[in-house]
């Protein structure tokens, strides 16, 4: 990425961040800050799940188990030690990673669809043992979780502002790790792992470590949500979720840092001014964009803006990646 396309994605990250401070400044409407929670919840499950599977080219399907493996560990903690879920959520991060360490073991070493289908299959065992173990899990009536904030009365504005400090703090080290030399191994891998691997780099270890840091963030953002509304179910983990996440940053533009902020934004409106309708026109349109996006826009709303408002912008502004520059032709004799 050039260092032009670097200015224009800090400089919209700023703005949306500033954009962000003002919505919460702002929000008064309970209803408004309840989207706003849930915008930055699947927010961080979106851009995390992009950094694993636009980044490094690994296509997970785990990531909201991972996130119901947050929300019980920070229940089952803070339950049975009294610390402040603030704390627990933190702690289930680290207890998700070392599950995503063993998961990202087992199953990194497949490819492709294979390596989809492993992480399907752990993401259903998850879910399906939440529901079955009754005794640990409360089964489908699910785990109550402490509240967030002593202070009832504020508990979803403090949520408000505790969600923006999240995705502002995986923004910052996710620019981090990809501005090092781990972000140019991860797309090694993802570009042309055979090849990286030739040149010695230890590609499953790269995989494996990366899935343990989004897994991370994804135990973090369950741990979050479920410390918010003060329940864990085994729905959270479901697939249709899962589907969501995906949809929301292949939308947006997979593999680009302000890909999953567009898409997530765009499926929460929609969500929010169809409700009153009915879910089944909600998923209409969400299946309606999908398809859209994989037909007509497979680089989502970030390759469009790069693909048409990048003509009124000067070239090393715009969004896209830059394209080698032609060889110069040789002089006419």
């Amino acid at each position: 990425m050039s260092l032009g396309s670097k200015r224009i994605n800090a400089y919209v990250l700023l703005a949306l961040l500033a954009l962000g401070l003002l919505f919460v400044v702002t929000v008064k409407d309970p209803v408004f800050i309840d989207y706003g929670v849930s915008f930055f919840y699947f927010l961080l499950l979106a851009a995390s799940w992009n950094l694993l599977a636009g980044y490094a080219g690994q296509l997970s399907f785990a990531q909201m188990a991972l996130a119901l493996a947050g929300g019980y560990a920070t229940a089952g903690i803070s339950n049975s030690t009294g610390i402040s879920p603030l704390i627990s959520m933190v702690l289930a991060g680290f207890v998700t990673a070392g599950f995503g360490l063993v998961m990202g073991i087992v199953t990194l070493r497949f490819r492709e669809i294979y390596l989809g289908l492993a992480t399907y299959a752990f993401g259903g065992m998850f879910a399906s043992w939440a529901l079955a173990a009754g005794d640990i899990t409360g089964g489908s009536r699910g785990m109550e979780v402490l509240p967030l904030f002593a202070d009832g009365e504020n508990l979803a504005l403090y949520a408000l502002w505790l969600a923006l400090g999240l995705n502002v703090a995986f923004f910052a080290a996710q620019w981090a790790l990809l501005a090092s030399r781990w972000g140019f191994l991860a797309m090694a891998v993802r570009d042309r792992e055979a090849v990286a691997q030739g040149l010695g780099v230890r590609t499953t270890f790269v995989k494996v470590t990366l899935f343990a840091f989004t897994a991370f963030w994804a135990g973090l953002a369950g741990g979050f949500y479920a410390s918010y509304v003060s329940l864990v179910t085994p729905a959270m983990g479901s697939f249709t979720n899962m589907g969501l996440v995906m949809a929301m940053t292949v939308v947006g533009g997979m593999g680009t840092m302000l890909g999953p902020i567009f898409g997530t934004f765009i499926f929460r409106v929609i969500d929010y001014w169809t409700s009153g309708y009915g879910g089944e026109y909600t998923s209409l349109i969400f299946a309606a964009l999908m398809l859209g996006a994989m037909l007509f826009a497979r680089d989502g709303v970030i390759g469009l803006i790069s693909r048409y408002g990048g003509r009124l912008m000067p070239k090393r502004g715009r969004w896209a990646l830059d394209r080698p520059a032609e060889a110069p032709k040789p002089p006419v004799a």
